[in-house]
């Protein structure tokens, strides 16, 4: 004999269930299989992070991936075979992944001030190496600087004035020494120009808001859509937790009934 879900509730737990974590599952495909792409290919950002001594992109993308592989499957497999077993996992490891999603917001808020400067340290070390072919060989560094420059609008961490530093570009104050002028990268000019040397005189040709000031505005402006993505993302959760619990309870419901009939029938 089997023990099935037979409630209409039950069911549609478990269709709402599978669609959710076959969702999951395929994400997960995609960032192992992109991870994988770009670790193979040098990693987009590689050598970014590498300088930066932080873990890179294309591993993140590969150890998040193969998570929500692995945790989709025990719940696949659990709703499809009806075992109580693999749903019982399954809901333990989303409920710990709620409990650090909860630990992580609460250690973010509280070290907000340390991560702002950890941040600091690595883009100073990261702008250390713009421009240079020797440390940054596939130029990754400098296009990531340039496209985020670009993206903002901004120059510089602070200001423009962080590209005539040499404690903080050491190597394209180097470089811009032999001109004798402060040049700024393109991607710090405005579009109508092509070169923009840095002068207090006019700021016409270049972008005059640091990267960090524009980086947090840009979080100000979007931390409506980040909260409903993040409140979306716990409902999402706290549903899928529901549904495999409704699964788990009528398949033990189902098997009581059972043990209590077949108890019965020995005893006659």
């Amino acid at each position: 004999m089997g023990f099935m879900v037979t409630s209409c509730a039950g069911k549609a737990s478990k269709v709402l269930l599978l669609i959710v974590n076959i969702t999951i599952f395929l994400v997960g495909g995609a960032l192992l299989g992109l991870g994988l792409y770009y670790h193979l290919n040098d990693g987009l950002y590689e050598y970014v992070f590498r300088e930066a001594e932080v873990i890179t992109i294309p591993v993140l993308m590969m150890f998040f991936g193969s998570l929500f592989i692995a945790i989709s499957s025990f719940s696949i497999v659990g709703a499809i075979c009806e075992v109580v077993v693999m749903l019982k996992i399954y809901m333990g490891i989303v409920s710990i992944v709620v409990v650090l999603e909860a630990l992580t917001v609460a250690v973010c808020v509280a070290m907000r001030g340390e991560a702002e400067i950890r941040a600091v340290r690595v883009i100073h070390n990261l702008m250390e190496h713009y421009g240079n072919e020797t440390s940054d060989e596939l130029g990754i560094i400098t296009k990531t600087i340039d496209q985020t420059q670009e993206w903002l609008d901004c120059c510089g961490l602070d200001g423009p004035i962080d590209w005539t530093d040499p404690d903080k570009a050491t190597y394209w104050v180097k470089e811009n020494e032999i001109d004798n002028e402060d040049a700024l990268p393109t991607s710090c000019c405005k579009e109508s120009y092509t070169s923009c040397p840095y002068t207090n005189d006019t700021t016409e040709a270049f972008h005059v808001q640091g990267c960090r000031a524009a980086l947090k505005t840009f979080v100000e402006d979007n931390v409506a859509y980040i909260s409903v993505i993040g409140f979306s993302l716990i409902l999402l959760q706290c549903m899928i937790l529901i549904c495999a619990l409704k699964i788990r309870f009528e398949l033990d419901t189902s098997y009581d009934s059972y043990c209590v009939d077949d108890m019965q029938m020995t005893s006659m």
